[in-house]
């Protein structure tokens, strides 16, 4: 099914999605090891993101979402199985100018009590946080205001390899190509690099996250898709 528009009255689907996809990415038991032992602080907190993502006030970002049923004969019991959010604040660079500071959800997340959610290990919940900022400014901001940036992409494991990833992806591409814009770019973990490579994504970098002092880190790809690629 082709994507659509998400809608506020998607956040308990799209939580749903959120909350059984993304443990199967490292990045994700890696900032949220407790999430088993305090599920209530691990939904609170997910849901408040995804709500943040859908309100149409933050205009900044935009959810799309594949909806799909596991029995192809009963389509009327479709429901959200996949989703992405892109940072698409180009728009609002485009009226205000290059300056223009995009609206910060995860920030918001943290002063309505994020910065205490017991789910998390907020030494590497910030490094990681921290780290991908940092990563954005040296590989993508030299580009300009004309891109887009893939913050999330998840599917359900169940309806995983149906093509939902990539058509939503694809969905993205052909925006980049419509608007005109640069490239899309996005923070590769594990579990997206070879989807990213396969739909032609080029890596600009790889970088490391990591608490001083500790073992355990992450290493996620810095790459991008250039519109005249396709």
């Amino acid at each position: 099914m082709k994507p659509r528009l998400g809608l506020p009255s998607d956040a308990e689907a799209v939580t749903k999605v959120i909350i059984e996809t993304m443990p199967l990415d490292p990045q994700w038991n890696y900032r949220f090891p407790l999430r088993l032992k305090f599920p209530d602080d691990h939904y609170k907190y997910t849901r408040m993101l995804i709500e943040y993502f859908l309100d149409p006030a933050y205009d900044d970002w935009l959810v799309m979402v594949v909806e799909d049923s596991l029995d192809p004969h009963s389509p009327e019991d479709a429901t959200i199985v996949a989703f992405g959010v892109w940072d698409v604040s180009y728009l609002n660079k485009r009226v205000y100018g290059p300056s223009y500071q995009p609206q910060d959800p995860v920030t918001d997340v943290e002063n309505r009590g994020g910065s205490m959610r017991r789910d998390a290990n907020h030494e590497r919940f910030n490094a990681f946080w921290k780290g991908q900022i940092q990563a954005y400014k040296l590989y993508f901001s030299p580009i300009g205001p004309e891109q887009i940036h893939l913050q999330i992409l998840a599917t359900l494991p169940a309806f995983q390899r149906r093509g939902h990833g990539s058509s939503l992806c694809e969905w993205a591409m052909e925006l980049v190509r419509r608007e005109d814009l640069e490239d899309m770019s996005v923070m590769a973990s594990p579990m997206g690099y070879e989807l990213y490579t396969w739909l032609g994504f080029e890596t600009v970098a790889r970088f490391r996250i990591q608490v001083p002092g500790e073992e355990e880190g992450l290493t996620l790809q810095a790459m991008i898709y250039k519109r005249f690629n396709g």
